[in-house]
């Protein structure tokens, strides 16, 4: 940790702390319970702003050191870290004094994440990942090191760290000082983005066109996403480092593509917008809302996923500008850290402007207006122009489809689109079908939505593209069509379930596993991995296999997935123990002769359970075979062996020597299956 935290810090960081509008009490300040830390590099400033208020109540004074200089907040519940970016210089900001309390230089470009009441730093250069102390920022615990370069880490709900190990094509994961079994997202050298849904990890490798989902569990379910997504670029998709819930937004630059992938579910939904080419920041999801982060515009784009349509733009800045955008306690912040302004959405899709630099909230004393720097005043808000399609003249052709959206379905496809603007609409026809698939509606009138259409058929194993048509009456009475441009790829099927009815037998064949299909499922792939005395892998289509080489008795634990070309379901466990069935074998060499049964296999040292005299061809009940210590018969050099076999003879169980019973094959070797090992 030489690098990430140093023990001394150059410089004191001088303070001034305020609050306005919400009263003190004892030495103590009171902060929104809806609220967020906020930016305004400018003035040197973090300000908190009051969520439903949308208006300051509190603030630092200006931080010398760090006006001008590019400033990240870190919040997680009292837990709020100021990271400059700069210098690499990381302060604890105390939110009920709102002071400054501790600040070390942990490094520059060094990674710190906060979350669950846990804190991390990453080094993503030389791939040191270490668990830090929030209050002082001193290490906690031993450090561990990955293959770098590493991606932008993130921490789950149970305070798990996890980081993109591109190298290796992993998510690696890291807690109390020790890295965890990681999770194979891709081939090495795949990009791969991280993102916490619903406290939970989700790994897009656009490379692969794949999302993973890592459950508390530790299962895994992989959606498998349009290959469009292999378009995003050496830079790979633009995808939210966290989101509330279990959507999860991804854009592919250049494009225009957004895919919502339902983290639940495991299917996603799949939209060509017809963007400009401007300079966008990740998407962020806020109930069925989707706001892409426009740097050019200063603006949000709005994408209503349940109308399949724009929204006007909400405008943060008016002019290009970085933006900040996150989603947090139910509200999304849209913050320009250059500057005064901010925006803050609920819910409903209800926007108020923030200005970073008036300190007044309801019920507080009036206060001037902190001037911009420079003695500028704030610029006006102005609101971008809207996105959705200008309606044709008189005379002029009718505006193509637009917003074609596909969603995959079991055996189906659900293509939905944007009516035209214009005059002269007869209806609207899917085109680029093809033979031997059926689409319902055959056709839509206008006015007549909703606009969806869907298909069903087609092979799961391939894509489809489809276009969507609209006719209308030219001025001369001819039929004419307007065709949209091409949604994204998409399949007639989706990941499947888990499987059902998981059992495993032991047999004198091996261990028998048995379950039932996913509903629903068709045509699937199994996966089924299991360990414990013997470990290993298999595959197949068939819902059942046995599995040859487990024969030992013992604990298993069998997990199953099923797959089909949209990806890989939740997985089934099942953890049982196994014993190996009894079959009856004769007695033999005991003629004339006493056959010792003992406690253990230990040859002649064994406490003796029972004695066997003279009873060659007698029939005992055999378990298990073993190995034990070796023995060599006193008059017969041919009898040695290390072998035991577990027996029961009237009523009494223990082992014998291997060549006293009559088990399949050689008696110094296993029999199984046949005959199972004892442990």
């Amino acid at each position: 940790m030489t690098g990430q935290i140093a023990v001394g810090l150059a410089g004191v960081l001088v303070v001034a702390a305020a609050v306005y509008g919400v009263g003190v009490a004892s030495a103590k300040y009171r902060l929104a319970d809806v609220g967020a830390w906020l930016t305004a590099r400018g003035k040197g400033l973090v300000v908190h702003v009051n969520g439903p208020a949308a208006k300051v109540d509190g603030k630092t004074g200006v931080i010398p050191q760090m006006r001008g200089h590019n400033i990240k907040v870190v919040q997680d519940g009292a837990t709020v870290l100021i990271i400059d970016l700069d210098t690499g210089v990381v302060s604890r900001l105390d939110p009920s004094q709102l002071d400054i309390g501790t600040s070390r230089p942990l490094g520059k470009g060094i990674q710190v994440l906060a979350g669950a009441g846990k804190a991390y730093t990453v080094d993503s250069v030389k791939g040191v990942v270490q668990q830090i102390d929030p209050v002082g920022l001193t290490p906690v615990g031993a450090s561990a090191t990955l293959p770098p370069i590493l991606g932008q880490a993130g921490i789950d709900a149970r305070g798990t760290l996890w980081v993109p190990v591109s190298g290796n094509g992993e998510v690696a994961a890291f807690k109390d000082g020790r890295l965890q079994p990681p999770v194979r997202a891709g081939k090495p050298g795949d990009g791969l983005a991280l993102t916490i849904a619903a406290g939970d990890p989700v790994v897009t490798n656009s490379a692969a066109a794949t999302a993973t989902v890592v459950k508390p569990s530790g299962a895994r379910l992989t959606v498998s996403l349009p290959t469009t997504v292999r378009q995003a670029g050496r830079g790979g998709v633009l995808a939210p480092a966290a989101t509330d819930g279990k959507i999860v937004p991804l854009l592919v630059p250049g494009t225009g593509s957004l895919v919502t992938v339902d983290t639940d579910a495991g299917r996603y939904s799949s939209t060509r917008l017809a963007m400009p080419a401007h300079r966008y920041r990740p998407p962020q999801a806020l109930g069925a809302k989707v706001y892409i982060p426009d740097e050019t515009a200063g603006a949000l784009l709005v994408y209503d996923s349940a109308a399949n349509r724009f929204e006007s733009p909400v405008p943060v800045t008016g002019r290009p500008a970085r933006l900040d955008v996150f989603v947090r306690d139910g509200m999304l912040w849209a913050n320009d850290p250059s500057g005064p302004h901010a925006v803050v959405i609920d819910r409903q899709g209800g926007e108020k402007g923030i200005d970073k630099y008036t300190d007044r909230v309801p019920g507080g004393p009036k206060r001037r207006t902190l001037p911009l720097p420079g003695g500028e005043a704030p610029p006006p808000r102005t609101r971008p122009p809207s996105r959705r399609p200008n309606r044709p003249g008189p005379g002029e052709p009718p505006s193509a489809p637009s917003n074609v959206s596909v969603t995959p379905g079991s055996g189906t496809m659900r293509i939905d689109f944007q009516p035209s603007q214009g005059d002269g609409v007869l209806g609207y026809v899917l085109k680029d079908v093809p033979s031997g698939m059926t689409v319902s509606p055959s056709a839509i009138r206008p006015g007549a939505g909703p606009f969806t259409f869907t298909v069903r058929g087609g092979d799961c194993g391939r894509e489809y593209r489809f276009r969507v048509a609209v006719r209308y009456r030219d001025a001369a009475g001819r039929t004419r069509e307007q065709v949209s441009a091409a949604g994204d790829p998409v399949r007639p099927c989706v990941a499947p379930g888990a499987p059902t009815g998981l059992t495993a037998q032991a047999t004198a064949s091996g261990a028998r596993v048995a379950w039932a299909p996913p509903p629903g499922a068709g045509a699937v792939t199994y996966r089924l991995a299991y360990s414990g005395p013997v470990s290993g892998t298999a595959t197949g289509s068939r819902t059942s296999v046995t599995l040859g080489n487990v024969w030992m008795n013992g604990a298993y634990t069998f997990t199953l997935t099923a797959a089909n070309d949209a990806g890989a379901g939740s997985a089934t466990t099942l953890d049982t123990t196994l014993t190996g069935p009894t079959r009856n074998y004769a007695v033999q060499s005991n003629g004339k002769s006493n056959a010792y049964i003992r406690a253990t296999p230990d040859g002649n040292n064994g406490a003796i359970v029972a004695t066997m005299y003279d009873n060659n061809g007698e029939m005992v009940a055999v378990h298990c075979k073993e190995k034990g210590a070796y023995y060599r018969h006193p008059r017969d050099s041919s009898l040695a062996g290390d072998m035991y076999t577990k027996i029961t003879w009237r009523g009494k169980t223990g082992y014998v020597l291997g060549y006293l019973i009559s088990t399949p094959g050689g008696w110094t070797s296993y029999a199984g299956p046949t005959v199972w090992r004892c442990k």
